[in-house]
């Protein structure tokens, strides 16, 4: 195997089938792209804190989540297929991540019942997949008609996400696609619907800055 370190990341080559590894088997590892880690980092979790990934699977960033926060709070992960949440549990317990549950949950319809609820809630919505083209080329071949409706369903779901934070707290909205109309215009069109909400940072993760997946994040906090 040909590994190098980054900080908390190791970058490995030559591994075959990773789930084959003692490392991974054990709990000690998993794999995850330094873009997509970064969109955790960003929310600035802490300890004990109530967290929501509302489009979790296949659960990366709970797991990244529940170590920055040191396996303390909770964390609620969420995907609208009931088929990835044994993989989010699966992972979880491989790991020895306690404090994820998972939840079979629309993140697009609302529920009252969660108002306020969480310290921070993670939205990586579905996207255009832009930015993973490396890793599937077919994406490639979509048309405009396959992803002309995803900015309507992207601000449908941070609208409705937006209710769950609690005042004070982070809704931070991600996409691993790099098309301005469904990050930019989907964050701007959000801000001047929610004028409780301000926006404190924003990044664009370009393939080729960092030989990492392309990202858009951006940190949303609610006033209080």
């Amino acid at each position: 195997m040909e590994a190098r370190r980054e900080g908390e990341f190791l970058y490995a080559g030559k591994t075959g089938r990773v789930s084959g590894l003692k490392a991974f088997r054990d709990g000690l590892v998993t794999v995850q792209d330094a873009s997509a880690a970064r969109a955790v980092e960003l929310a600035l979790l802490r300890p004990g804190m109530r967290v929501m990934d509302a489009c979790a699977a296949p659960g990366g960033k709970s797991f990244l989540a529940a170590q920055i926060m040191d396996n303390t709070g909770s964390i609620l992960s969420c995907d609208i297929y009931s088929s990835k949440l044994a993989d989010i549990s699966e992972g979880a317990e491989r790991l020895g991540v306690k404090i994820v549950s998972v939840e079979r949950r629309d993140a697009s319809k609302p529920d009252a019942a969660l108002n306020e609820s969480f310290d921070a809630v993670l939205a990586d919505v579905p996207c255009s997949g832009m930015g993973v083209i490396r890793k599937k080329p077919e994406i490639r071949f979509k048309s405009f008609d396959d992803i002309a409706g995803l900015p309507e369903l992207q601000l449908a779901i941070a609208d409705n996400l937006a209710a769950y934070v609690k005042k004070g707290g982070v809704l931070l909205y991600s996409t691993c696609t790099l098309i301005r109309e469904e990050n930019e215009g989907v964050v701007g069109a959000f801000l001047a619907a929610h004028g409780e909400f301000v926006k404190e940072e924003e990044e664009t993760i370009w393939p080729f800055e960092r030989g990492t997946d392309g990202f858009y994040i951006c940190r949303l906090r609610k006033k209080i």
